[in-house]
């Protein structure tokens, strides 16, 4: 994956806190060439996991991996019990 845009935050976990990691891939054409496709990655602590999304133009599958970022983000955050912080503050979207 080409990473092409990273953003670090921060699980408080109450008695510890865990480092998060949100990155972007570059968009990529299919084999197919039908559609597109745009990786991304979440890693909390130890625990990483790559997923892509696919749109019917490098924009659309952009925008999806982006907006699902915050959601990957939350959900791990909850499972581990923790807080999603973003410079000390309660984390709300990759968009602002």
């Amino acid at each position: 994956m080409e990473i092409i845009a990273e953003r670090r935050l921060t699980v408080d976990c109450g008695i510890h806190t865990l480092e998060a990691t949100a990155r972007l891939g570059k968009p990529t054409l299919s084999e197919s060439g039908e559609d597109w496709f745009c990786p991304y990655e979440v890693q909390v602590g130890e625990w990483c996991k790559t997923f892509r999304l696919h749109g019917v133009d490098s924009m659309q599958a952009l925008v999806l991996a982006l907006k699902t970022l915050d959601v990957e983000l939350e959900a791990r955050a909850k499972e581990i019990g923790g807080q999603l912080l973003w410079f000390d503050e309660p984390f709300r979207s990759m968009l602002g």
